[in-house]
């Protein structure tokens, strides 16, 4: 499953906080592709998929146009597991 994220003109945190989100939606394995029109907006969401240990790619199509995207594994956890949110 492909989920496409238009954070074009949005300012740092946003376009992060897009992609989480469209991750969650992906409940599993699937790409995600946000498009940005920054750098600053590339190196946040590059940090961020790492991080995630997703495979991150991205590509300049102009001055101003981004794409930044992310292979999310079938494994992948995006959301809190019950056991860290649960209380003790």
């Amino acid at each position: 499953m492909l989920k496409v994220v238009n954070a074009m003109g949005d300012a740092c945190p946003i376009p992060v906080v897009k992609t989480k989100n469209a991750i969650k939606e992906l409940s599993g394995a699937g790409m995600v592709e946000t498009l940005v029109d920054n750098e600053i907006a590339v190196q946040n969401l590059t940090k961020f998929g790492n991080s995630k240990g997703f495979t991150v790619s991205s590509e300049k199509k102009t001055k101003k146009d981004f794409t930044v995207t992310f292979q999310i594994p079938e494994n992948s956890t995006t959301s809190t597991p019950a056991a860290e949110s649960a209380v003790p």
